[in-house]
């Protein structure tokens, strides 16, 4: 016999897609959703790259194009949160940096609140290592957990990587994952459950009206009501666009 918190927590652990953006192509400034869902907008000079000649030129990061940032202003966001992280949750993305810069942490993706993250994942410029930072709640003051990777170090060169986070309800647990592969977890995060009110923001942390500003490219960006599993992290994680995941 389970309990019905516990019923209810087991209904939100298989994925539900909420919004696919293969950042191939923008019409009028919005990159489509792959579902026909709520685009992703694009702000500042935030632009869609894809080459002119696929012989030649630099290969996208996935499929046919990808987003690219400068790390000033830059960014894209949906108008309303895909996932609130309220209950279980994935989100996922491939990044690619310009540069380790020593002196600027960089947001890949962030679900805000009104004066805090849900979840947060950055280049940290400190450590020069991948990191998913969570706020115990939605406060200024509100203390962040950070949870990083410290084995494999970002990139600069190539296809970038691949970063998923999981937030399992029903295991009470958060996880970070790199290139498919688990890099950091940590129970009991239910202490820090509280549900994100804005949109997703791709490229910056949308807290103090803007910042942590990412410089590169980003692509397949994903989410997910429901804890994806490790083979869908790593199905994801491939250097293949997959519509019907």
């Amino acid at each position: 016999m389970l309990p019905a918190a516990q019923v209810a927590e087991l209904k939100t652990v298989k994925p539900q897609r909420k919004g696919y953006w293969q950042l191939d192509t923008a019409t009028n400034g919005v990159s489509a959703e792959t579902g026909n869902g709520a685009g992703l907008t694009l702000a500042g000079n935030a632009s869609i790259y894809r080459p002119a000649d696929p012989l030649f030129d630099t290969a996208p990061l996935v499929g046919e194009g990808n987003l690219v940032l400068d790390g000033d202003g830059d960014y894209a966001a949906t108008a309303t949160a895909p996932v609130t992280g309220g209950s279980s949750f994935t989100i996922s993305a491939r990044a690619l940096l310009t540069s380790l810069d020593a002196t600027k942490s960089q947001t890949v993706l962030s679900l805000p609140g009104t004066a805090a993250n849900r979840v947060q994942v950055r280049y940290q410029a400190a450590t020069q290592q991948w990191e998913l930072a969570v706020a115990e709640s939605d406060s200024a003051t509100a203390d962040v957990k950070v949870f990083n990777d410290d084995q494999e170090l970002p990139d600069t060169d190539g296809s970038g990587q691949h970063l998923a986070v999981v937030y399992d309800a029903f295991a009470n647990e958060i996880r970070l994952y790199v290139n498919g592969q688990l890099a950091s977890t940590a129970h009991g995060a239910e202490e820090t459950l509280w549900s994100a009110t804005g949109g997703l923001q791709v490229g910056r942390s949308a807290l103090d009206g803007g910042s942590e500003y990412f410089a590169g490219a980003i692509d397949e960006v994903r989410a997910y009501s429901g804890a994806a599993d490790p083979v869908a992290i790593r199905q994801m994680a491939a250097l293949t666009a997959l519509p019907e995941m």
